[in-house]
């Protein structure tokens, strides 16, 4: 369409691009309008005279057909289809050989990293074109099968066609791509290109985007016939690859694969492996003339090998859609080519840059924040929960619970909210030093921070804090008899309850302060001085005579009011987490040490960052050029 400033709009750039070409030439496209079932035309040329063209049908691009034409009726009943696509599938539509002349611009062009398309036309007698129209309007009225039929008549209608000419248009990369995509490599991630293009002009733009290096080896499996040839180029590869679990990273070494190939490798299950195999030792994939599916089909694969690696698929065309679906995270950029990317996506952003923000600092910093309240909301839940176990043990399971019903009520309401807002605002590192520092992404798809390990000593300490949390003042500040039989309301043990709570509350919020980075600061500062502050007023409204119940009758105030029971409130949790916190003071003193506050400039810090990318083959991030 034209717009009202005169610059044309169309679901294609390549479209928009040559309709502007001819009109910086003099043949202009004037207007369009829809007139019954078709759509006119009017073009004018370099001497000022308008011509009408009558679109009737536009048979319009699929990934399989790899091409697209347009129907045009002339006045004597005859029509001219015009037709463009890829080289590749527009040969074996020609009535006559490409030119030579044609073959070498083709090849020149895709070497700049233009990309190519040939355009073909012919004329159709009326009475072809009237039958073809009417066996059209069959398949286009068809109940069952019509996607089928539809494209078996554009292929009837394609054939036989005459050479026009060729076309290349320059496809420019958006500002900041090279160096976002040499940081996700330095970061580990192995980045794989999956397009429609050309080899040659696959290659030429993943070297423009710093995706291949100078001096990279390049492992090429192309224009092959079988899967067995697939699987013995890719080992071959595979087994020149032995230095790779030196340090855990990706060697400098790329794959190019075809469409031909990767539809070979799909089939077949060695091939599958091999793939993969060699996948893991290689920084970045280039694969080219993919299908949409078969985009897909590579992310899973990737997906299947192992499990445990992570796939981010991004791209701005709906030939992407399926990538991006197959994807752990699917990406839309929101561009030119439509919006159906971005509406199958999981999030969307304008420009691919962004990509960097989006992984290095909201990604990185949302992993830490997650794993870090899940360890923390049951750390919180098994701390007090040890009380429970600890006393149901000593009184031989005779039902008495631990704690006065109320306090547990309480205790999830005035634990949770602090942690949340902290959490939310916390920060380790700011986005600039993560934008410059990709080391420090690893910590993610080393799942450094939720693992079997990192879960089990957070539950070790949960356990020992809990315990020394109720042992210390229940079984030091009362006796036997006093823990035995009718426990009167306000007694010796539920005073030494409530320390006991009050101790595990206290550990609670003391430790949030150790495993968070920043916690004094903002409206995370202000939740956790009001959980704070709160839960003395609130403890001793449980204890008055107003309580819905009155196990804790006066019980706070005289709590409050003995030495002993402040000395268990004070002296327990200094003692719970004296060692947690010597460590926390060490590593802060060593970050001042290194005055960027990070620790990851040592050798030793650096391997161990990166070695678990080599066991579980890193992050995998599928994109479309």
């Amino acid at each position: 369409k034209i717009d009202e400033d005169g610059t044309y709009q169309g679901e294609s750039p390549d479209e928009v691009a040559l309709v502007q070409a001819a009109s910086n030439v003099g043949i202009v496209l004037e207007r369009r309008e829809a007139v019954g079932s078709s759509v006119v035309h009017r073009v004018c040329d370099m001497g000022g005279c308008a011509e009408d063209h009558d679109i009737t049908h536009v048979l319009g691009f699929t990934s399989d057909r790899a091409r697209m034409s347009v129907v045009a009726a002339r006045s004597d009943g005859s029509a001219v289809v015009t037709t463009k696509g890829a080289d590749s599938v527009m040969a074996g539509l020609l009535k006559d050989p490409l030119p030579a002349q044609a073959t070498h611009a083709l090849a020149e062009f895709s070497r700049q990293g233009l990309r190519t398309l040939v355009v073909a036309r012919k004329t159709i007698p009326p009475a072809d074109f009237s039958a073809w129209r009417a066996r059209w309007a069959e398949a286009n009225s068809a109940m069952e099968d019509r996607n089928a039929k539809l494209d078996r008549e554009a292929a009837a209608i394609e054939e036989g066609l005459t050479y026009v000419g060729i076309t290349a248009l320059e496809d420019r990369l958006q500002d900041r791509v090279p160096s976002t995509i040499a940081t996700l490599r330095e970061a580990g991630i192995r980045v794989w290109v999956l397009t429609g293009d050309k080899v040659e002009t696959a290659v030429e733009i993943a070297k423009s985007c710093k995706l291949l290096d100078d001096g990279m080896q390049i492992v090429k499996v192309v224009n092959t016939s079988s899967p067995r040839e697939c699987t013995a180029l890719l080992r071959e590869a595979r087994g020149s690859c032995g230095q790779f679990s030196l340090k855990g990273m990706p060697l400098r070494r790329a794959m190019v694969l075809d469409g031909k190939s990767v539809s070979h490798i799909l089939s077949d299950a060695s091939a599958k492996k091999a793939l993969y195999e060699v996948a893991v030792t290689s920084s970045s994939c280039v694969c080219c003339r993919l299908s949409p599916m078969q985009k897909r089909e590579l992310v899973e694969l990737v997906r299947m090998q192992n499990p445990k690696a992570i796939t981010l698929a991004i791209g701005d065309g709906a030939n992407d859609v399926p990538m991006i679906q197959g994807a752990h995270v699917g990406i839309g950029i929101r561009g030119k080519e439509g919006s159906a990317a971005v509406q199958a996506s999981d999030m969307a952003i304008s420009q691919f840059h962004f990509l960097g923000n989006l992984v290095f600092c909201h990604g990185r910093k949302a992993y830490r924040r997650i794993a870090t309240f899940l360890c923390f909301f049951i750390y919180k839940s098994v701390a007090l929960g040890w009380s429970y176990v600890v006393y149901a043990h000593s009184m031989h399971f005779n039902g008495q619970g631990a704690y006065p019903q109320w306090l547990d009520v309480i205790w999830n309401p005035l634990t949770s909210c602090a942690v949340v807002l902290i959490l939310a605002f916390d920060i380790d590192y700011e986005d600039e030093v993560a934008l410059e520092s990709p080391e420090l992404y690893s910590p993610g798809p080393d799942r450094a921070l939720f693992n079997p390990k990192t879960f089990s000593y957070w539950m070790f300490l949960a356990t020992v804090q809990g315990i020394l949390a109720w042992s210390v003042p229940v079984y030091g500040l009362t006796t036997r008899s006093e823990r035995w039989g009718d426990l009167p309301n306000g007694g010796p043990f539920w005073q030494a309850s409530f320390t006991a709570f009050t101790i595990n509350y206290l550990i609670v919020h003391l430790k949030l302060l150790l495993v968070s980075e920043k916690p004094l600061q903002g409206i995370g500062l202000l939740s956790f001085i009001l959980e704070l502050v709160g839960y003395a007023p609130i403890a001793i409204g449980l204890g008055s005579e107003m309580a819905p119940s009155h196990e804790l009758l006066h019980a706070p105030t005289r709590v409050f009011t003995s030495w002993q029971h402040v000395a268990c409130i004070v002296l327990v949790p200094l003692a719970a987490l004296t060692p947690e916190a010597v460590e926390v003071a060490w590593s802060w003193s060593r970050r001042r040490r290194d005055g960027k506050w990070r620790d990851l400039m040592d050798g030793a810090d650096m391997a161990s960052l990166h070695s678990a990318s080599s066991s579980d083959g890193g992050d995998f991030q599928m994109s479309d050029t």
